[in-house]
C-alpha cells in the first residue's frame, strides 16, 4: 500500500497511489473480517499485538468473566463473529510478574498478573518424587510429577503459566500451598497506552476495523481520529467505531452532535446501547460486524444477538440520527436490529459525496482501493513503463479483479479501468514523468435495497 494523492501531485517514493472521486476513481482479494481491540487484562502478553481467533483471545488473555476490559471486548466481539481478532493488552510500566518462594526455589508467572495462583507441593507416588501443582481458586491448572531437579526446571519452563527464576539444589519440600505475590497487571492505562496500540496497529496494517475497549473519553477519541486521518492518507484504510456514555440512550441528539462534529466516513458513531451496555461498549460489537459483513450485504436491519435496547426510540429520533450519521439499535418486536448502517459522513466535501455515508459503500471503496494498490505494487516490479505494460495492467485489473466483483454484486455494472486519457493519447492534457503511470476507472459500489417504495392501485 502507498496511499492517496491529489490531482497534479507527484509523489517522492515509488508505489501505487489512489485518488477516490465520487463519479470516477482512481490479484488476489485482500483479507476481510479482521478486527482489532486494545484492552486491559490480568493475563497474556503485554504491549504487543497478538493475532488469532476468538478462542485464542479468550484463552490467551483469560477473558471469560474478567473484570478488566478484555472481558467486555470478548463478550461483544464474539457476538460480532469476526474472522480474526488483533489483540493488544495495554499495561503501564508498573506491570509486574508475580512470584512464589518455596524453600530455596523461586517461581514467577509468565505474564504480569494478580491472579490468585498457589503452588502446592505433595509427595509423589514413587519414592523420592514430588507433585508440584499450580492451583487457582481451588482448580488445578497444571502439575509436574518429577523425581529430580533438572526435570522440574525443564517441565516448569515449558509450561503455559510459570517459570523457574531460581532453582534449589533439591526438590521443593511439601507444603499446603504458597501464594504468588507482588504481581501487578498495569491496568491504570492512559492516552499514551492507546497511542502505543495505534502505532502497533499501523505497523501491522491488516485490520479492517477497530474500536476501543468501551471507553468514552473525548481526549482518547480525538487522538484516535487524528491518527486515523494520517494513516489513511498513507494507505491504511481501516475504519474506527466509537460510541458514547450510557446517558446517550436518553439524549440521542448529543450523539448526533458528536457525529456531525466528526463527519468522516471511516468513523462510525454508535448512539445507543442494548442490554444495559453503553453505546461505547456496543461499538466493540459493531466494529466486529463492520469488519466481518460481506461486501455484497448490509448491516441495515440486521438482527443482532441482544435482547432489548436500553430505551425504545420514536421514529422522529431515528430520522434525526440517520440525518446526523449516528448508528442506532432499534427494537423490532422481540428482536433488536441495527437501524441504519451509516458512518458519520453527512456533510461531504469534494471529492466525496453523501452516498459515501453508507458503511457498505465506504467499506467497498476501501477494500477495492487497498487491493488495487497491493496488486499494483507487485505487478510493476521488473517492468518497463511502456504502452504495452499500461494496456496489460489495465486489462488485468478490469478482467481479473473488477469484473468478478460485479458478478458478486459488490460493484455495479459498467466498471472499467484504463490508462488515463488525460495523460496518454491524442487528447492528453498532462505529460507524465518517465517513471509515472496514470490510470482511471469506475468502481461504483452497489447498495442494498434499504428503502422500497410501492404504488398500489385498487379498482372497484
Amino acid at each position: 500500500m502507498a496511499g492517496l494523492y491529489t490531482e497534479g501531485e507527484s509523489k517522492i517514493l515509488s508505489g501505487v497511489y489512489s485518488l477516490i472521486l465520487a463519479t470516477s476513481t482512481a490479484i488476489t482479494s485482500g483479507g476481510r473480517g479482521i478486527v482489532a481491540y486494545p484492552f486491559t487484562a490480568d493475563w497474556g502478553p503485554v504491549n504487543t499485538l497478538v493475532t488469532g481467533t476468538l478462542g485464542e483471545l479468550r484463552d490467551t488473555f483469560h477473558a471469560v468473566d474478567s473484570k478488566l476490559s478484555v472481558g467486555k471486548v470478548y463478550t461483544h466481539a464474539a457476538k460480532g463473529e469476526p474472522k480474526k481478532v488483533i489483540c493488544y493488552r495495554m499495561a503501564t510500566a508498573e506491570a509486574k510478574v508475580a512470584a512464589a518462594t518455596v524453600g530455596t526455589w523461586t517461581f514467577e508467572t509468565v505474564y504480569p498478573t494478580t491472579r490468585p495462583f498457589m503452588l502446592v507441593v505433595k509427595a509423589g507416588v514413587e519414592e523420592g518424587s514430588v507433585k508440584v501443582s499450580l492451583v487457582e481458586n481451588a482448580v488445578e491448572l497444571t502439575s509436574f510429577l518429577v523425581s529430580d531437579v533438572e526435570s522440574l526446571v525443564t517441565m516448569v519452563n515449558a509450561s503455559e503459566y510459570i517459570r523457574v527464576k531460581a532453582a534449589g539444589e533439591a526438590l521443593p519440600e511439601e507444603n499446603a500451598g504458597v501464594a504468588f505475590a507482588n504481581g501487578k497487571n498495569g491496568e491504570a492505562v492512559t492516552v499514551q497506552n492507546y497511542s502505543d496500540f495505534l502505532e502497533e496497529l499501523e505497523a501491522d496494517g491488516t485490520a479492517n476495523a477497530f474500536s476501543l475497549d468501551g471507553v468514552d473519553n473525548d481526549a482518547i477519541t480525538a487522538t484516535v481520529i487524528a491518527w486515523l486521518k494520517e494513516v489513511r492518507q498513507e494507505g491504511f484504510y481501516v475504519s474506527f467505531v466509537t460510541g458514547g456514555p450510557a446517558s446517550w440512550d436518553f439524549a440521542i441528539d448529543t450523539a448526533n452532535a458528536k457525529s456531525r462534529e466528526i463527519n468522516y466516513r471511516p468513523v462510525i458513531n454508535v448512539g445507543n446501547g442494548c442490554d444495559g451496555y453503553a453505546a461505547s461498549e456496543m461499538a466493540i460489537f459493531v466494529a466486529a460486524r463492520v469488519a466481518a459483513v460481506a461486501l455484497n450485504s448490509t448491516l441495515t436491519d440486521e438482527t443482532v444477538p441482544y435482547g432489548t435496547v436500553n430505551k425504545r426510540l420514536k421514529r422522529a429520533v431515528r430520522e434525526r440520527a440517520r440525518q446526523a450519521g449516528t448508528l442506532l439499535f432499534v427494537a423490532k418486536g422481540d428482536t433488536v436490529e441495527i437501524d441504519e448502517a451509516v458512518n458519520t459522513l453527512t456533510n461531504p466535501k469534494k471529492p466525496e459525496v453523501a452516498e459515501m455515508g453508507s458503511i457498505r459503500v465506504s467499506s467497498t471503496i476501501d477494500y477495492v482501493v487497498h487491493d488495487l494498490e497491493v496488486f499494483g505494487e507487485e505487478f510493476k516490479k521488473a517492468k518497463s513503463n511502456t504502452e504495452a505494460f499500461r494496456a496489460t495492467y489495465a486489462t488485468t485489473v478490469e478482467q481479473n479483479y473488477l469484473q468478478p466483483l460485479v458478478a458478486q454484486e459488490i460493484l455495479k455494472e459498467g466498471v472499467y479501468y484504463e490508462p488515463d486519457p488525460e495523460y496518454y493519447g491524442d487528447t492528453a492534457i498532462h505529460k507524465p514523468k518517465a517513471n509515472e503511470a496514470f490510470f482511471t476507472g469506475d468502481i461504483t459500489p452497489n447498495e442494498s435495497p434499504e428503502r422500497i417504495y410501492q404504488k398500489l392501485n385498487t379498482v372497484f
